[in-house]
């Protein structure tokens, strides 16, 4: 078997990605106050409400700390053709899927290096449950509870750019990006 690395792309592709790169550039990985700012504001309307989002998921130093662990990592994307700007079904069916080819790695990359640790980070909030069950109570499936990219701080179009992936892929697209990470014994 390839490396983890070489095998989480190969994996990314075969479900359907557009992209999948190796981080080279650690300084990509640091959460930002900015991005952190910009989901507490709660534009996608989860911040508060479920699990996986500010400020239920961390704060910004535990999230940097969780981050650092993991030596390396995988940016997934996924690039999906709408009919227009104003297609949210088709985005949101996107997102939703990306997010499912998360979850996919995440589960083959434990069945392949189970000495291996991971974190499998999504596209916007988890969307596991039709409803999450925050903040009343605990997490009803936390083995398929998905994080975000950008609820850990992270600038998405500086990670994008950063592997040689496109942040902006041309008019009626839309681009979903997440992130493998692991730490596997030497």
């Amino acid at each position: 078997m390839p490396n983890p690395l070489e095998q989480i792309q190969l994996w990314a592709e075969e479900l359907g990605a557009t992209g999948a790169r190796v981080v080279t550039d650690r300084d990509r990985l640091i959460p930002q106050q900015a991005v952190r700012e910009d989901c507490l504001r709660n534009a996608c309307g989860r911040s508060g409400t479920c699990w996986t989002c500010p400020p239920y998921v961390g704060e910004l130093a535990e999230l940097g700390a969780r981050l650092a662990s993991y030596p390396e990592v995988v940016v997934v994307q996924t690039i999906a053709t709408l009919e227009d700007s104003w297609d949210f079904e088709a985005a949101t069916a996107a997102m939703v899927t990306h997010n499912d080819r998360m979850r996919e790695l995440g589960r083959r990359v434990q069945a392949a290096f189970p000495d291996c640790a991971g974190l499998v980070l999504g596209a916007g909030g988890c969307g596991f449950c039709p409803t999450c069950t925050c903040p009343d109570e605990p997490c009803r499936h936390p083995e398929e509870s998905l994080a975000s990219v950008e609820s850990h701080g992270l600038d998405v179009k500086a990670l994008v750019e950063s592997v040689g992936l496109k942040y902006v892929n041309g008019k009626g697209t839309v681009s979903y990006v997440g992130a493998v990470l692991i730490r596997c014994p030497r």
